[in-house]
Order: structure tokens, then C-alpha cells, then sequence
């Protein structure tokens, strides 16, 4: 009697202790994609370099599914853009069980910047 009482309780919460650990890992490779891609555009100012080193760098995640802003963008840089500060943002939308709830879908972003060192 008192495991059916208990067993509801402990199935939500390693359901949610498994989405936490979803969303935990997404967050971390969004995060390493988006260094690995700010470190490709600071060492070849490639902005299409920079993008494929962020779809192999998101390997546990769909390639498809992961948005990658570029920001300045190449077309946007001084001819010389040695130092200039770049920002690679990551976007990737996770669906979660939580539907019931209203969290069908959450967004998870990965951002990091580098200063671009390469010298034309």
C-alpha cells in the first residue's frame, strides 16, 4: 500500500532529474560549441570556418536545429580586424515533457567572444 503512495513521487522525480540532466548537458556543449566557434574566428576571421567548427563541436545535439549568430559579421569587420572583439551566439531548441505545464519547448543559448588575432 505505502509503495503505491511512494512510487509516483519517486518515477516525477527521476523524470525530472532527467530532464535537469538534459538541459545541463545541452547547456554545456552550446557553451563549448560557441567557444570552439569564437576560437575559429579569432585564428582565420572565417565566418563559414567558424560555423562548420560549431555544427562538429554540438555533437550530441542536431546540427540542424542549432542557430548560429555571428556577430560583427564578416561583411561588417575593418579590413584589418586584428583585435576587434567577436561574438559567437549559440540557440538551440530543446522540447521538454513539460507540457502540462506550458514548457513545451525551451530555448537554451551558448555565447562566448574572442578578440580576432588574425592578421591579414
Amino acid at each position: 500500500m505505502e509503495f503505491a503512495l511512494v512510487l509516483p513521487i519517486l518515477l516525477a522525480l527521476a523524470l525530472g532529474l532527467a530532464v535537469i540532466s538534459e538541459l545541463g548537458v545541452a547547456r554545456l556543449v552550446l557553451e563549448h560549441g560557441a567557444a570552439e566557434g569564437a576560437r575559429a574566428v579569432a585564428l582565420t576571421n572565417d565566418d563559414a570556418r567558424a560555423r562548420t567548427t560549431v555544427l562538429a563541436a554540438v555533437a550530441p545535439l542536431d546540427p540542424q536545429l542549432v542557430t548560429v549568430e555571428i556577430d560583427p559579421p564578416f561583411a561588417q569587420r575593418p579590413l584589418d580586424p586584428r583585435g576587434t572583439l567577436v561574438r559567437v551566439g549559440l540557440a538551440y531548441p530543446l522540447a521538454v515533457p513539460l507540457s502540462f505545464a506550458g514548457l513545451s519547448r525551451l530555448v537554451l543559448r551558448g555565447a562566448a567572444a574572442r578578440r580576432i588575432e588574425w592578421t591579414p
